[in-house]
């Protein structure tokens, strides 16, 4: 079992996770996610989860799912590796849950099925990204840009900025926060290079804050993340 303040992956971890895939979301790193599971084979993958490593990996559902929802419909091969940090049994048996996400991870393959869940080899994928001597700056553009996109998270965005977070960091909270289509998201998850990561997801402000100005009487057709 893993302690209960880590957030890093147990070491005997080898790259076998259980796959909780879901419409249109896209865990970051960092990220801590509330989830509600109801189903009974996600029930058992939680169960197994608690009994073992604690490890849930999180992954995208891909356009099409809905015609083999309940078997085994393709999903994006980027995905994040999360630990349950608090877990509740409800009376009806259903499970509250928080999640946070731990790494950015590529499916290679996927296990064949010997449980009612899905399970998957996957190949973590580790930044490599050097210093750079303009990221203070090129956090505060992000976090204006982001908070001009979002008004409503102004001050939070402002306290990571005041508390000097990683660019990592903050491009992966505002990835996950700011309400950007799912194949961007997934994009961005795809990204373990922190510098290129942050090009990437300025363009993506830049382009989402032209089109506000362009339809002013309507938001942005970003989906609902």
């Amino acid at each position: 079992m893993m302690d209960a303040f880590t957030t890093a992956l147990p070491t005997d971890f080898r790259g076998v996770v259980r796959l909780f895939p879901l419409n249109d979301l896209v865990l970051f790193p960092g990220v801590v996610l509330p989830l509600h599971i109801f189903e009974s084979r996600y029930q058992e993958m939680l169960e197994n989860a608690i009994a073992h490593d604690e490890l849930v990996t999180m992954a995208t559902l891909m356009p099409g799912f809905e015609h083999d929802y309940f078997s085994r419909p393709p999903v994006s091969p980027f995905v994040c590796v999360g630990r349950v940090l608090t877990h509740e049994k409800t009376p009806q048996g259903t499970y509250d849950l928080m999640l946070v996400g731990l790494e950015r991870a590529r499916i290679e393959r996927e296990i064949e099925p010997v449980r009612s869940y899905r399970r998957a080899q996957v190949r973590l994928l580790e930044s490599l990204s050097a210093p750079d001597d303009s990221s203070d700056q090129r956090a505060v553009e992000l976090a204006e840009g982001a908070s001009n996109l979002l008004p409503a998270m102004q001050t939070v965005i402002q306290e990571l900025i005041d508390h000097d977070v990683s660019m990592a960091a903050l491009t992966d909270f505002l990835s996950f926060y700011l309400p950007l289509p799912t194949e961007k998201k997934l994009q961005l998850l795809a990204e373990p290079d922190p510098g290129s990561r942050a090009e990437l997801l300025s363009a993506t402000i830049s382009e989402g804050l032209s089109q506000t100005g362009r339809r002013s009487r309507r938001p942005v057709d970003f989906s609902d993340n």
